[in-house]
């Protein structure tokens, strides 16, 4: 039986996610490890309050917002953490309830292998791609991640689904992008043939919510590097 570790469950989302009214579902896990990351509960063993959901749990814990979701086209956001390390489990829930008429959006980073995004690049009704940053060098030292493996995917699903059904979001990183280097970051995507495109401010590391020691220490480790 499929289950998946939930973080939390964020209702009544509007104009956020996609069309209508929208519940954020945070799962835990991430393979990033972003130096100014929202929610860094998700990977460095800091929040032991998550709550394990069987497909059929999690439909009874969101089903309470259907009225919502079928009244206003809105649905579920699957994010994170990194939903598609989920990625059976959130297949397997889609094709179990997706004949009840909700919309199925997801926010990823798309740092995970190729085949768990094939496992549900066929029922998202939309993707959300954080895309941290176009460049290489800069995307490595922000994330500690793999570029390559980010580039590969996010072209791949803009050959499968075309650029309607993506939201590329481009941040404005404080202290980090110099000058204009997030416009860098949108033209770059533009000439990808991306159209919806979502440049935002990120927070500033000073104004970060409390966290852990893991996450500080990845924080702070970044900062020294790009102030040199």
């Amino acid at each position: 039986m499929a289950e998946i570790k939930i973080a939390g469950i964020e209702r009544l989302r509007m104009e956020t996610d996609g069309e209508g009214v929208t519940t954020l579902v945070v799962s835990m896990g991430c393979p990033l490890r972003c130096a100014y990351c929202l929610n860094p509960f998700t990977w460095d063993n800091s929040y032991a309050g998550f709550k394990t959901y069987t497909v059929k749990g999690l439909y009874d814990e969101l089903k309470i917002d259907s009225l919502y979701f079928l009244s206003t086209g809105g649905g579920i956001m699957f994010g994170g953490g990194e939903p598609l390390l989920n990625a059976d489990f959130i297949r397997e829930f889609i094709e179990e309830y997706k004949s009840v008429g909700w919309k199925f959006y997801m926010e990823t980073s798309l740092s995970v292998p190729r085949e768990k995004l094939d496992k549900v690049i066929d029922l998202i009704d939309c993707f959300v791609v954080d895309t941290k940053d176009m460049n290489k060098e800069r995307y490595e030292k922000y994330t500690l991640g793999n570029y390559d493996l980010f580039y590969n995917n996010l072209t791949y699903l803009l050959e499968k689904v075309g650029c309607e059904k993506i939201i590329a979001r481009v941040p404005k990183i404080p202290i980090f992008h110099k000058d204009n280097e997030f416009l860098e970051n949108e033209q770059f995507l533009k000439d990808m043939g991306f159209e919806n495109i979502n440049v935002f401010d990120y927070i500033n590391p000073e104004d970060h919510k409390k966290i852990s020691e893991a996450a500080l220490k990845n924080r702070d480790s970044f900062i020294a590097k790009i102030i040199q």
